[in-house]
């Protein structure tokens, strides 16, 4: 078992610096320089699709960062991931644009920034793929986080700060990995333009949505909670990146964005507006106004019981019917 650290951190909202970073998004990486040697002589014919199931299956598996810290020292973070891909010339991503909002980036555009980072020639959509994964939460967590009716567990809230951590840790190593390769790559969320803010008519969001990413490559649907139902459940945390590949979609995307989710398929369930604290669910959707504020009034609880710089709830997604898998009542009506 890997070590973690032995104790709770002093003052925590003076000296969890690394939490400060995570949760005002500040500090982002510098970007791997491309091996222009090796851009457009590499062989890239063994980097397929089993390749990165085989590499984010690894890294979730075996990499340090994978790890709780004190008093869960060395439990796992998340569990066994799904991977998906979608083409960069998808005609949905560029949909994302009308669906989401204008300030939503396509592939092609995050790579033309890294293409003109590194000069050399953008390349075309039909060259580029998107890298989607669903790491899902283990089940120690999700029982102590159902267990919860006003605020996140601590499991929850080092998953929160850790898990976020090391999801981008591990994607920049594949991406560094992959320009020395020659092959051009991108990690959107490690970008500069990388930023949570509100904008008008979609409220609070940010220029790539990775559970926008994981619905195109066929990973999962989504909920009344507005979460992402996949086949290992609601609980989880998504992550994607963008290469200069040509990788083949392999999972059936639903043409419905709710075809998982009991309430939108069966009429029968709203169990994620009873564990909303504060109301923020309901038949007529996700207000993200009164969930942010209220996340971010976790705060305090976070740094003061559980000593670490963070917030989040995820009441919405456990002790749900599709915390793990997809409902039984969707199962049943396919």
């Amino acid at each position: 078992m890997i070590a973690g650290r032995t104790r709770y951190r002093i003052l925590a909202f003076l000296t969890d610096i690394t939490g400060i970073k995570s949760s005002v998004e500040i500090g982002k990486p510098k970007q791997p320089r491309l091996n222009k040697k090796m851009h457009g002589r590499a062989d890239t014919s063994a980097i397929d699709e089993q390749w990165f199931r085989d590499v984010i299956g690894r890294k979730i598996a075996t990499h340090p960062g994978n790890r709780m810290e004190y008093p869960f020292a060395g439990e796992p973070i998340f569990d066994e991931p799904l991977v998906g891909f979608v083409r960069g010339d998808d005609p949905l991503l560029a949909e994302y644009k009308k669906i989401i909002g204008p300030f939503h980036l396509t592939p092609t555009e995050i790579m033309a920034w890294q293409a003109e980072k590194n000069r050399v020639a953008a390349p075309r959509p039909e060259e580029i793929s998107v890298v989607s994964f669903i790491m899902p939460i283990t089940d120690a967590t999700k029982k102590e986080n159902a267990r919860q009716s006003d605020w996140l567990s601590e499991r929850w809230a080092q998953t929160r700060r850790q898990g976020e951590m090391f999801s981008r840790s591990f994607v920049r190593e594949i991406v560094a990995d992959l320009m020395a390769r020659g092959v051009l790559a991108v990690s959107p969320d490690t970008a500069p333009f990388f930023t949570k803010k509100r904008y008008p008519g979609a409220g609070w969001a940010s220029p790539w949505s990775h559970r926008h990413m994981a619905y195109a490559a066929g990973l999962g649907t989504f909920g009344a909670h507005d979460f992402l139902i996949t086949e290992k459940g609601a609980a989880h945390r998504c992550g994607s990146f963008v290469v200069n590949l040509r990788l083949r979609p392999d999972r059936q995307r639903p043409d419905d964005i709710h075809a998982w989710c009991a309430h939108y398929r069966t009429g029968g369930c709203l169990a994620c507006v009873s564990r909303c604290p504060t109301g923020a669910i309901s038949e007529q959707g996700h207000d993200k106004e009164k969930c942010y504020n209220r996340v971010i009034r976790s705060i305090p609880r976070c740094v003061g019981e559980y000593h670490i710089m963070i917030y989040g709830c995820g009441l919405c997604s456990v002790g749900v019917p599709c915390e793990s898998g997809i409902p039984e009542k969707v199962l049943k009506k396919k």
